[in-house]
């Protein structure tokens, strides 16, 4: 009995022997840690709790940088900006990957070909599409698409695409989400090959359909895919400026602000910086919620 019960004490013995050189050896990635991950998040809470401006020194505000932004109607709009950009871009890249990863799934001709052109607007920096679509929406004058559709009869008038209240959120999303399916096609087509050929075959001989076999088969074993890769884009897509900065700028009349780009003009454009590192912050709490989601997903998951 001794010597089992001493067993677990030698281990913790050797282990505990061990930890300093485990520390030393972990140093440097705490250091970067540190220095990227953890220095930058205090800073800016610092920041927040400021009235600074750019080139003077800055005085300590409190929570008056969070109450300002909460009586901001410009703020408001912002939040229900980032929500319908966030929601409906992810949705939509998660309908068309499906879609995308389901016919390159399957054994047709030219398949190897079809999937490198889907998987390319992905491999494309986003400031390039971005400039791109800006040029298909305007251009120099009325725009590619303006020239298609009336050339074609569709419309009558030129439509302002990035102009109009109504519509230039939803032209933003419309590019944001042409680069970003296939990062979704992507992932759901490797989850898909991971699916035994022998479930699918069986279903067959039982007379299942099209669509039983997808709901019973490749939905359920595409759970932890489709989760882990919807909140991943979530946070990436709530994070990215480039779209709505290089397209619209947050116009018109604030009909495109996101939190990146409301951030960045409080901080750079008014130079109100206090007020620019405020914003992010507000957004904290729906991000860490996420990750903490993707975090216990990811657990379960191993």
């Amino acid at each position: 009995m001794g010597g089992v019960a001493s067993g677990p004490k030698v281990r913790r013995h050797l282990l505990g022997r061990e930890a300093p050189l485990a520390y030393l050896f972990l140093s440097p990635v705490l250091l970067i840690l540190a220095g990227l991950i953890a220095y930058p998040f205090f800073s800016s809470i610092y920041l927040s709790l400021q009235d600074k401006m750019v080139g003077a020194p800055g005085t300590f505000a409190g929570l008056r940088n969070y109450v300002t932004l909460l009586g901001d109607p410009i703020f408001r709009k912002t939040v229900i900006n980032t929500f319908i950009y966030t929601a409906t871009g992810v949705i939509l890249k998660a309908i068309l990957g499906m879609i995308i990863a389901l016919v390159i799934n399957e054994e047709i001709r030219a398949r190897n070909l079809m999937r490198a052109l889907c998987f390319l607007p992905w491999a494309f920096p986003s400031l390039i599409v971005a400039l791109n679509w800006k040029w298909i929406y305007e251009g120099t004058q009325a725009g590619l698409l303006n020239m298609v559709l009336y050339e074609s009869g569709l419309v009558s008038t030129y439509v302002r695409w990035l102009s109009d209240v109504n519509l230039a959120l939803f032209s933003v999303i419309a590019a944001m989400v042409w680069q970003g399916t296939p990062f979704y096609a992507m992932m759901f087509l490797a989850g898909m090959q991971a699916i035994p050929k022998e479930l699918y075959e069986a279903a067959e001989v039982d007379g299942a359909s099209v669509f039983q076999r997808f709901f019973s088969i490749t939905l359920p074993s595409l759970t932890n895919v489709i989760i882990i890769t919807v909140l991943l884009s979530t946070i990436w897509t709530a994070n990215n400026i480039v779209f709505v900065y290089i397209l619209t700028g947050g116009g018109p009349n604030y009909a495109t602000h996101i939190f990146p780009t409301l951030a960045y003009e409080l901080a750079i454009g008014s130079r109100r910086l206090g007020l620019g590192a405020t914003v992010p912050l507000m957004f904290l709490p729906i991000l860490v919620m996420i990750i903490i989601v993707l975090t216990r997903r990811m657990l379960e998951q191993e």
